[in-house]
């Protein structure tokens, strides 16, 4: 009995010796993971978060840092990239995006590569975004083919970018052996970035930052006009000339009351109250629209022409006929916006 055992032990050995003497490295369940570097950049202190309409002074500025988390890479080349898309409707009013491409940005090599975990700052202007692509061309579909992205109203040179303007900047790293890395899967993209702190053994990393453009009305003001021009409801034309003042105040940010929308229209010609009653003026980026109605009901258009610094002209009209034109002129001087 005792060598039967001793038999059944060195078969169950020699039959374990093949799993056990050698490695088949193709048939192995879990499988070396090449090391890998990811980017992460943030907004500084003094960045703005977007572009502002009128004013391009306000710029995005970033710190950027490449980051190796076990310190097993070393990255020496940075390119910064950015991406610009343009919201729009189509002829039936469907809402599209018109994709205008990336263009290389900004490119990092050798000695202007920072060490892992270092910021390396970078600002982007309006200026910077349009000489990339001042030369896009898009088809809208309107029968005219492929147009100049920038001929577009209400785009001017002084302000190219507009609301439905929507931009990107993302970031392509090569590693000193060669491998580039451009792309992360959407967990490193959108779960990590809030893990990233102070702390030189945090790992966190994100794949882009986005932004768009953004309007900050600042028409509240009390203004001098002259109005004439005056055309009665149900009558007709009526000579003459006012002067006189109107305040527009803020209810809501981009939204204000005024204390006359007839400009004295109403006092000159009827010999009544001004025209308030439910009356408000929207700032869309400088789009103006009128809601509500006056003490009798009938809503108001504006029509802006011959912006001059702190004086602009409107020639309005309201639902019963009533009209006329009026200069207002800023009391605190400021000059008035590309209101439309």
């Amino acid at each position: 009995m005792k060598k039967l055992k001793i038999f059944y032990l060195a078969l169950a050995a020699a039959l374990l010796l093949p799993f056990s003497s050698c490695k088949d490295e193709d048939t192995n369940p879990v499988p070396d993971f090449e090391t890998g570097v990811h980017g992460y950049g943030k907004l500084t202190a003094n960045s703005a978060g977007n572009f502002q309409l009128g004013d391009q002074s306000k710029v995005i500025n970033m710190d950027f840092q490449w980051v190796s988390i076990d310190s097993k890479n070393t990255v020496t080349r940075i390119e910064i990239y950015v991406t610009y898309t343009e919201g729009y409707e189509d002829q039936e009013g469907n809402p599209r995006v018109a994709n205008h491409g990336t263009k290389l940005y900004k490119l990092y090599e050798g000695g202007q590569v920072p060490a892992n975990r270092t910021n390396l700052n970078f600002s982007i202007a309006q200026a910077d975004v349009y000489n990339l692509f001042k030369e896009a061309a898009f088809d809208y579909g309107d029968g005219v083919g492929s147009v100049s992205v920038f001929s577009k109203s209400p785009r001017t040179l002084a302000d190219p970018f507009y609301s439905v303007d929507k931009f990107s900047v993302s970031w392509a790293l090569t590693t000193a052996d060669g491998r580039y890395f451009d792309s992360w899967s959407d967990s490193i993209c959108g779960e990590f970035e809030t893990y990233h702190g102070t702390s030189p053994n945090n790992g966190g990393f994100n794949c882009f930052y986005d932004w768009t453009v953004i309007c900050v009305s600042d028409l509240a003001g009390t203004f001098n006009y002259v109005a004439n021009n005056f055309v009665q409801g149900g009558g007709g034309p009526v000579a003459g000339e006012v002067t006189g003042e109107v305040t527009w105040a803020v209810e809501s940010p981009g939204k204000y009351t005024t204390t006359d929308a007839s400009f004295g229209q109403f006092g000159f010609v009827w010999g009544d109250d001004p025209a308030v009653g439910t009356i408000r003026i929207t700032d869309a980026c400088n789009d103006i629209s009128l809601s509500g109605g006056d003490q009798y009901g009938d809503s108001y258009t504006y029509t802006f022409r011959n912006r001059n610094g702190a004086s602009i002209t409107i020639d309005w009209v309201n639902t019963y006929g009533d009209s006329g034109t009026a200069v207002l002129t800023r009391q605190d001087g400021k000059d008035w916006p590309d209101l439309k």
